[in-house]
This record gives C-alpha cells, sequence and structure tokens, in this order.
C-alpha cells in the first residue's frame, strides 16, 4: 500500500511541475503606447575640431508616453531612459555608437560629440559619409528598447589633434582686437602649426605664449619669416580676412 500511495504521490507532484511550467511559458510583455519619432535641424554637418564646443545638430523627438502590460499580474512602471544610436547604413545598427538624448524634447549635440561618435563607427575623417540616427527608448537595463524611425545624414568628421603640450598661443593687438584680449590659435596636427583664419584690422600684432608677455614673438616683416623674440610688431596694412600661421619648430609665421 505505501509503495502504491507513493507512485501516486509522485504522479499528482509530475502533474502539478507540468502545469506549473506551462504557466511559466506565458511570458510578461509590455507594449508601448506609440513609437518614438525623430527628426534633425540638419541633414549634413561639417565637423571641425576649432568648432567643438558648438552644437552640430539639434535633434527633435518624441517620448513613449505609456506602456501596456501583458501575460502578468505583477506589473510597474518600468524606467525608460532615451538615446540616438548612430549607424552607417551597411550595418544597420548593429554596434550603434550612442550619445544620451537626456529628458528632450530636443537634443543639442555638440560637434564634439558628433565626432566621437564618427570615431566609434571608424568613419574616415575628412570624408563626407552618409550616416542614419535613430532614437530609442530603452527599458530598464537595455534589456528591451523600441526605435524611431531612422533619419538620414552626411557627416564629415575630423581627425582628433592634440597639441604637444598645454600652452596657448594667441595674437594681440589692434590688428586682431586691442593690446589687452588675446586672439587664440588652434594647433593643427597637419602642419604641426599654430593657426587662425578671421578678419583682421589694419594695425599691428605679436605673438605670445598663455596671455602673458614673459614669452612674445614679433618680426622685422610684415609678410611672414623669422620670428624675432621680444621683437617689432607686427603691421597688417589692410582689412581683410587673413590666415596666420606660428611655427615654432622653424621659428617662423606666415600670413596670407
Amino acid at each position: 500500500m505505501k509503495i502504491w500511495l507513493t507512485k501516486v504521490a509522485a504522479g499528482l507532484f509530475a502533474v502539478a511541475m507540468l502545469a506549473s511550467c506551462k504557466k511559466d511559458e506565458v511570458k510578461a510583455t509590455l507594449t508601448p503606447s506609440n513609437a518614438p519619432t525623430l527628426r534633425a535641424s540638419a541633414t549634413t554637418a561639417v565637423l571641425a575640431q576649432a568648432n567643438s564646443a558648438q552644437t552640430a545638430v539639434t535633434f527633435t523627438w518624441t517620448p513613449v508616453n505609456s506602456m501596456a502590460w501583458s501575460g502578468t499580474e505583477n506589473t510597474y512602471t518600468p524606467a525608460v531612459s532615451y538615446q540616438l544610436q548612430f549607424s552607417t547604413p551597411e550595418n544597420n545598427f548593429g554596434g550603434p555608437a550612442s550619445i544620451s538624448a537626456g529628458a528632450g524634447p530636443t537634443t543639442a549635440v555638440t560637434v564634439e560629440d558628433l565626432n566621437t561618435a564618427m570615431t566609434k563607427l571608424a568613419i574616415k575623417p575628412g570624408v563626407a559619409t552618409p550616416i542614419q540616427v535613430r532614437l530609442a527608448a530603452v527599458v530598464g537595463s537595455a534589456t528591451q528598447a523600441y526605435h524611431s524611425e531612422p533619419v538620414s545624414m552626411t557627416v564629415t568628421s575630423y581627425k582628433v589633434c592634440v597639441a604637444p603640450n598645454s600652452d596657448v598661443w594667441s595674437i594681440i593687438g589692434p590688428a586682431g582686437v586691442d593690446w589687452n584680449t588675446d586672439v587664440p590659435l588652434t594647433y593643427n596636427c597637419d602642419t604641426r602649426t599654430y593657426d587662425v583664419t578671421r578678419t583682421l584690422n589694419a594695425g599691428e600684432f605679436k605673438f605670445r605664449k598663455n596671455s602673458d608677455w614673459g614669452v612674445n614673438y614679433g618680426s622685422n616683416s610684415s609678410t611672414g619669416g623669422a620670428l624675432v623674440s621680444g621683437g617689432n610688431n607686427i603691421v597688417v596694412a589692410t582689412t581683410g580676412t587673413y590666415t596666420i600661421k606660428l611655427d615654432l619648430n622653424a621659428q617662423t609665421f606666415s600670413i596670407r
């Protein structure tokens, strides 16, 4: 009798476990009330390191309004975060580069942040490249996401350039602004010079380091040539747009 009761109990336990397993097969799912949308303020972006802090493109988007549960009685309100995801068309968002979209409804992406995303996509600097951008509504710890339709753009990125040291070189004088205002130069990795392109006034200027007269350069020429430590003011004869290059290795400058 004990053997028979044991077999019956074992059978009932197996049936109960099977029923439990069948119930477990019903998966809890979340369904969004709407798909997120995304628009871009521009379809092309030509990026330059000198403008790294400026806005490259502004995205306007709509979030998911709400989530509906099915397949479970244990509902809760999940945390949802938003990302801008970037991809080349051929990769189709396989391993996209992402930038946090914040709380919306607009997200301004700086030149530097967009260039960083392009670097992650291994886009060749200086080449206009088609990309796609989409908004991702990420639920919880990135286990589930809902996406907008992609937006197409063409982006020209730049090679990140780091100066050989932390010194800041500038021009100063009324040819730029005045003798109290420095106009900073940007280090050019390709030519290894400190450059600026801008409108110059008819007037004079000198080069100096770290906004201090302790190290400054002038020249005996107004059209380019050898630098002279503490030398004469460099004269700009006519107001116009010029490109100035300071070559510290060769101890020369050019102005065109």
